[in-house]
């Protein structure tokens, strides 16, 4: 019963919203505030998440640390997608499930799902799909990290750049014990402040592939959610936020995070999901297990 504080809200929010929305009760009548809060919650949400991160924390791990971590994001992402189209996988789950795997788990999903305008249900699954597997990481790494006698850099290290959701890497490296999380939370914060240029890049991939041939703007390549997650960042960093202030907008982010899932997930019926099949569900357990194992073995070889 203690592991179930470790849960992420923004899974229980998916998996409440599942239920109600599968219980067999007409939910008509909420309908529009339910659309209006998985579009625009889930933005704002995001957009918020860039009050959490500060550029001086980065300092602590150095060059070699941030490049280390940005190649690791670079090949997961990649890889994954790339794995998830040969493994017979659609194009729009394979992004957001590389997105997860790579930067910040649901939250990575939500803001690719918003900025790509995906479905619900393929926004569902891929969180679903992450949090699984990130809650997996809560009781499989820290036996690992005893077994290989890793130490607290390279147990903080490793956490922060393979665990999905941060609640799951702060979980993680607290049962590791020692500056374990001290190292996880740089590790995973750095992984956190590339989500912007992901979604500039998918954004532009998007508008790229795009049919009508609509002229780019400022407006349309970034949409207006990234760009205030883009300014909050900035403004953490040009002025100094009391521990009270962060933590207020830290709990505001989440819960709109989680009432936009919620309201995403009442639409999603488990008779849809059934048509995705179990594919996903395997492809996922397997990039768990590779991507962590690779994480850790670049970690080793540069010497972290």
């Amino acid at each position: 019963m203690q592991h179930l504080q470790y849960l992420s809200p923004l899974f229980l929010s998916l998996v409440g919203g599942l239920a109600v929305g599968n219980a067999g009760v007409s939910l008509v009548w909420a309908k529009p505030a339910l659309d209006f809060a998985a579009k625009r919650f889930m933005r704002i949400g995001v957009a918020l998440l860039g009050l959490q991160i500060g550029f001086h924390t980065f300092a602590e791990i150095g060059a070699r640390g941030f490049l280390t971590i940005l190649l690791v994001v670079l090949l997961t992402f990649t890889g994954v997608r790339f794995a998830a189209r040969r493994f017979g996988l659609g194009e729009e789950i394979s992004m957001l499930i590389a997105g997860g795997f790579a930067i910040c788990g649901a939250s990575a999903i939500a803001a690719i799902g918003a900025a790509r305008k995906s479905s619900s249900t393929a926004i569902s699954y891929a969180i679903g799909m992450v949090t699984i597997c990130g809650t997996l990481s809560i009781f499989v790494i820290p036996p690992i990290t005893r077994a290989l006698s890793l130490s607290h850099q390279t147990s903080g290290a490793w956490i922060g750049a393979a665990v999905h959701d941060v609640g799951q890497v702060i979980a993680t490296a607290g049962l590791v014990g020692g500056a374990t999380i001290k190292y996880a939370v740089v590790s995973k914060l750095t992984r956190v402040v590339l989500l912007a240029p992901l979604l500039v890049i998918l954004t532009l991939e998007g508008r790229r592939g795009g049919s009508d041939g609509a002229k780019l703007s400022l407006k349309t390549l970034i949409p207006p959610f990234i760009a205030f997650f883009i300014l909050f960042v900035i403004i953490n960093n040009a002025f100094t936020l009391s521990t009270s202030t962060a933590n207020f907008f830290s709990l505001v982010s989440k819960i709109f995070l989680s009432a936009g899932i919620f309201a995403m997930a009442t639409n999603v019926k488990f008779s849809a999901l059934r048509t995705i099949g179990a594919k996903p569900f395997l492809f996922g357990i397997s990039a768990w297990i590779v991507c962590g194992a690779l994480t850790l073995g670049i970690l080793r070889a540069v010497g972290i």
